[in-house]
């Protein structure tokens, strides 16, 4: 779901009345589940392009608490260390108290009942916010060479969204 570039009305002199645009896309995806990784980078660019923001900021965001969008590099030798890492890190046969539900009353649905998974919330933790703000210049993402815009999937294979949103002039 995209929307068209929207211009913001404000007083002189501020960068809102010079022209600010905000420009919000809502993509969907099928992960693979376990420790997943996407390239999202063209569909990104794509919605900058879009935006018609030449200068300003893209933010992209996971609404989920056991997934993340991550800037780094998409290289199998990497994606496999990181994946080795974040499960010794987190081993998914540990004792978590979120999967325990004897102990558990909160934020419970039937589908969580089915698979055990607060490991990924643990994952989903020591990965930091659940987005990424890339500075925008010439209407590209600021990225480094090696750079990629990843979403990675710390749960089951399910349906996912990510949100796009590019503010600038």
């Amino acid at each position: 779901m995209a929307s068209a570039p929207e211009t913001t009305d404000a007083t002189p002199g501020n960068a809102a009345a010079e022209g600010m645009k905000t420009f919000h896309r809502e993509e969907r995806l099928r992960t693979a589940g376990g420790l997943s990784v996407t390239d999202i980078t063209e569909q990104v660019q794509e919605a900058v392009r879009e935006s018609g923001v030449r200068d300003g900021v893209c933010c992209v965001y996971s609404p989920h608490t056991t997934c993340s969008v991550r800037v780094n590099e998409y290289e199998r030798g990497f994606l496999e260390d990181f994946s080795v890492l974040l499960r010794r890190l987190v081993p998914t046969e540990h004792y978590y108290a979120h999967d325990d539900w004897d102990r558990r009353t909160e934020n419970v649905s039937d589908e969580d009942m089915e698979a055990s998974n607060g490991h990924s919330h643990c994952m989903s933790m020591l990965m930091g916010p659940a987005g990424e703000s890339i500075p925008v210049r010439d209407g590209v993402l600021c990225l480094g060479r090696w750079q990629r815009v990843l979403f990675l999937e710390l749960d089951r294979e399910r349906e996912r969204r990510w949100l796009v949103h590019v503010v600038g002039v």
